[in-house]
């Protein structure tokens, strides 16, 4: 009975989503479409399609989302094996969107001009809620937002914040400061000219030998706008095994030079086949994910906005080729448009987005992304460190 149900499984998993494109008109490749204006599907599912239940993502990639991740480099999505990322809905909105809303509700920043907002906020308390790591290396601190949702997301957890200022950009209010977790030995600032140290110049090593860190259990948050390639020298070198890019920046996008060098993992993986920079870390990791939106780009065709050339927003007319189906569909759900008009008036935002602070909360997006990076032998572990 179980094969059964596992070969129809499959069969519902590659042959509908086959005859959904063919439904739809598609004629680009099934791995590979971008020419969809999923704005156009506000019809039911009974309307485009019958078909058995399967689970939430599944259904709504059939509801005309153009995108489908491929464990394969050289396409504009790309995933590696399985994680925790994939039962994104099934967690937040499912299982711990109650908690979340009022933990995102009482963030120090409302705004958080040059900071993460609901998307990349509730990837990175997920990811510290779910894989509860000891330590947690914060590249990048800035009003102190992202150390909120960590110590949010974890009471016990070890957090290195470091950042080279110690005063916030983009003239936003004074940091946040963990002071309970300082006071209590679990919370270590290195920040300011007195005190900052790179992630790369850190000593690690003796925090690893005297058992500070396990590095199978540390959680290395980049939020740094550096380039991402070289961080990968010290993450392989101490054998830090999880870590979130929150600024995966697209090719030709970037708000530094650091950004748009080409080694985001977003860049490095969409390049042509052959790059051996992409070839390496893609066969260094044990599985990628790029968190999905809480809500589709369409959502704010209200708000008349230029997509911005650094990149890190979505507009309504982007043709989401390149990005995970989002949370919820709205557009396309009646039960989901109930769940998004709860967060709006939860969160004090404007569900039609036709203000400019409602379009910075629910549009800011970047895919960002968690990755497993895969283990040292020990032998090479013990003469690397």
């Amino acid at each position: 009975m179980n094969v059964i149900k596992l070969a129809t499984k499959e069969y519902h998993r590659l042959f509908l989503p086959f005859l959904a494109f063919l439904v739809f008109g598609h004629t680009v490749r099934l791995l590979h479409c971008s020419n969809v204006n999923y704005s156009d599907y506000s019809r039911t599912a009974a309307d485009l399609l019958v078909a058995p239940q399967q689970d939430a993502v599944e259904e709504r990639n059939i509801l005309g989302w153009p995108s489908t991740a491929v464990e394969e480099l050289g396409y504009p999505l790309v995933r590696i094996g399985k994680n925790f990322v994939e039962k994104s809905r099934e967690l937040i909105i499912d299982l711990y969107l109650e908690e979340f809303l009022e933990v995102y509700s009482n963030r120090p920043d409302k705004v958080n001009l040059c900071g993460i907002r609901i998307n990349h906020a509730y990837a990175l308390w997920l990811t510290v809620k779910e894989i509860q790591p000891q330590t947690v290396i914060e590249s990048g601190v800035n009003a102190g937002q992202s150390t909120y949702f960590i110590r949010n997301a974890s009471s016990s957890t070890r957090i290195y914040a470091i950042d080279p200022l110690v005063q916030p950009i983009c003239n936003q209010a004074e940091r946040w400061i963990d002071k309970e977790g300082e006071e209590a030995g679990l919370t270590t600032y290195l920040v300011g000219p007195s005190s900052f140290k790179d992630i790369q110049e850190f000593d690690w090593k003796s925090a690893i030998m005297d058992k500070t860190i396990d590095p199978g259990r540390t959680l290395v948050f980049l939020d740094d706008h550096l380039e991402v390639l070289p961080r990968f020298s010290t993450i392989l070198k101490f054998g830090f095994r999880h870590v979130m890019l929150e600024d995966n920046y697209k090719l030709g996008e970037g708000a530094t030079p650091g950004d748009k060098a080409g080694f985001t993992l977003k860049q490095l993986f969409s390049k042509p086949k052959g790059n051996l920079d992409s070839e390496f870390i893609f066969h260094q990791l044990v599985s990628y994910a790029e968190f999905p939106p809480l809500v589709p780009p369409v959502l704010a065709t209200n708000f008349r906005v230029e997509r911005k050339r650094a990149g890190g927003f979505m507009v309504a007319s982007d043709t989401n080729h390149d990005i995970v189906a989002p949370l919820l569909r709205p557009d396309v759900s009646a039960e989901d448009n109930m769940t998004y008009y709860r967060i709006c008036e939860k969160l004090q935002l404007d569900p039609s987005i036709k203000d400019r602070d409602s379009y910075m909360q629910l549009m800011n997006y970047n895919q960002i992304c968690y990755m497993e990076v895969r283990a040292l032998s020990p032998r090479l572990a013990e003469m690397l460190t």
